[in-house]
């Protein structure tokens, strides 16, 4: 099936269905986190309003005009198949395997070097090695890599759009200033640490739950919108397992969450913060932009603990 032209409009009915039945789910989640547990509901409303709503409307607006790359699907029913079967994989990996390396390699910057290399093993070579030998497709295929002028609005706007955003409402930014690096510093730092969240959050989870996963959902469903909410659940429910079962404080700042608070972080949070990156990928259908945007998007707040985790600051 072919899905060049394919663009973000809704097929009715299946695409209001499937988005009616995720803001069920979401609003029931959250009022069962907030009547269990007494959760705060304003960061994750802020999530929805800002990233979910407001950047997926930004993200549509700047592709107005562009054109989605050719990147066709052969066998979507077998090809969904094949993926579903490898995010099992992928589940177990981030609930264990993760786990595993840290043990491993207990100390930086072996541990982050190992860990990088494992999500790409894991992440982007297995998954493209299994497409190449089950269905034929060539890694070129699968990651149309161009910058059609059309293509650059979306590709600044977003990123100045998720910088601004991290340095109003983020720490990451005002933690910069105040660790008082140097210029030099700051100069090798930046780009180096941009190129590793390419390579770290953008192509790994890019090349998976987007070119992988939501092309393939869009050809199966035949609706967009269906991809990219389908997509963007399990992409929330992946973390869910890993979330549930470490102990003490999590990444995500939740202190032995239950299993009610695993699941709703995964989808009220998580899930949420994916859509804007869907609607890119399904308007633009370009690898290249979904990384760049990506990893802009991790820069700040990511940049001193990737700086110290690879031993170039204290």
């Amino acid at each position: 099936m072919n899905t060049r032209t394919a663009v973000l409009v809704p097929k009715w009915p299946i695409g209001s269905a499937t988005l009616s039945g995720y803001v069920a789910i979401y609003a029931a989640l959250l009022w069962a986190m907030w009547r269990t547990t007494g959760y705060e509901i304003s960061e994750p409303l802020l999530v929805l309003g800002l990233l979910g709503i407001g950047f997926s409307a930004a993200s549509w607006l700047l592709t107005v005009r562009a054109a989605p790359l050719p990147n066709d699907v052969r066998n979507p029913a077998s090809e969904v198949v094949a993926v579903a079967v490898l995010l099992a994989f992928e589940v177990a990996f981030i609930t264990w395997g993760l786990g595993y390396l840290h043990r491993l390699f207990p100390s930086d910057p072996s541990a982050t070097v190992a860990i990088l290399i494992a999500k790409i093993l894991a992440f982007v070579v297995i998954p493209a090695a299994v497409m190449q030998r089950q269905f034929g497709y060539g890694i070129g295929e699968l990651t149309p890599l161009s910058m059609p002028l059309r293509h650059l609005p979306a590709l600044l706007g977003m990123s100045a759009l998720l910088l601004a955003f991290q340095a109003v409402l983020g720490r990451g930014l005002r933690d910069v200033l105040n660790a008082y690096l140097s210029y030099g510093t700051l100069l090798f730092g930046l780009p180096l640490t941009f190129l590793w969240l390419a390579l770290e959050a953008g192509v790994v989870e890019e090349f998976f739950f987007r070119v992988l996963l939501q092309t393939r959902l869009s050809a199966l469903l035949k609706s967009e919108l269906s991809a990219i909410v389908v997509t963007s659940l399990l992409f929330g429910l992946a973390h869910a397992p890993g979330i549930y079962l470490r102990t003490g404080m999590t990444n995500e700042g939740l202190q032995n969450p239950s299993l009610l608070m695993a699941v709703g972080y995964s989808i009220v949070i998580v899930s949420v913060a994916g859509f804007f990156l869907g609607v890119l990928w399904a308007r633009t259908r370009n690898f290249l932009l979904v990384v760049t945007v990506h990893a802009m998007g991790d820069l700040l707040p990511n940049l001193l603990p990737t700086m110290r985790s690879l031993r170039l600051i204290h």
